[in-house]
């Protein structure tokens, strides 16, 4: 299935080399989860929030063809 993903400030390095602008589209396998697509990306140890068609998601959530998710790093503020 493909997805497409969104990666915002210091995650934006781990996007694939082959991306064009801010957004790469990724096949997964079906049934793959947000924190399987954390793993394909090497992001999995990274501490963000996620973002699954505009709405806050959890890493467990099973994909579907066509969604689009964004991780964003936590902000600090103070």
């Amino acid at each position: 299935m493909k997805i497409k993903v969104k990666l915002f400030g210091p995650l934006r390095q781990h996007l694939p080399a082959d991306t064009k602008g801010r957004i790469a589209e990724i096949d997964l396998p079906d049934q793959a989860t947000i924190d399987d697509l954390a793993v394909h990306l090497g992001i999995e140890e990274e501490p963000a929030v996620v973002s699954l068609n505009d709405q806050e998601a959890h890493r467990g959530r099973k994909l579907q063809e066509g969604d689009v998710i964004a991780f964003f790093p936590p902000l600090a503020g103070g």
